[in-house]
């Protein structure tokens, strides 16, 4: 990573508005962001991932964000990390590889979680408001036993940038 930018990690579960926010946000701060690779494959293999695909998503982000960054205005914003790719592994397979395991111990400059509070948007490629309550239950737990520094974003798009816009 190009030490002179800041990178920025958006987390949350499902329809939490990850994707929208770091489009704007980019937009907002003149530079870059990541997309998620896990959703871009999950629809590429129609659902259909194996075990062995979640490590391929984490090395495929990092190599995603290492690339941008050379293209990055100050800011690399991240929907995403593979903290999250933890997350599906362990909720989809019960296990992680090793390599995994490391991968999501990736550090980032700034940490947000969005917070699930607005109505549940269905798109065909996510499981349900149950499953972005247990998503959002984990991260907390997760980014609290790491010791990461996060912050809550809530409301409105609007509110959501000029927050991150005050802690930066």
């Amino acid at each position: 990573m190009t030490s002179n930018i800041k990178t920025i990690a958006i987390l949350g579960g499902e329809s939490t508005g990850k994707s929208t926010l770091s489009e704007a946000l980019a937009k907002k701060l003149n530079t870059v962001f990541t997309t998620e690779h896990g959703r871009d494959l999950w629809l590429e293999k129609e659902g259909q991932l194996v075990f062995e695909d979640l490590l391929l998503i984490g090395e495929k982000q990092i190599e995603l964000e290492d690339e941008l960054a050379k293209r990055a205005n100050k800011y690399l914003i991240c929907d995403t990390t593979p903290l999250t790719t933890l997350f599906y592994s362990l909720d989809s397979f019960g296990k992680t590889d090793p390599k995994l395991t490391k991968l999501a111990k990736r550090e980032y400059d700034y940490t947000f979680l969005c917070e699930p509070d607005f109505p549940f948007v269905q798109d065909g490629a996510r499981t349900g408001n149950e499953f972005r309550m247990l998503q959002d239950r984990w991260y907390r737990e997760e980014l609290a036993q790491r010791n990461i520094k996060y912050y809550v974003l809530e409301g409105t798009l609007e509110n959501r940038i000029a927050r991150i816009l005050d802690i930066l």
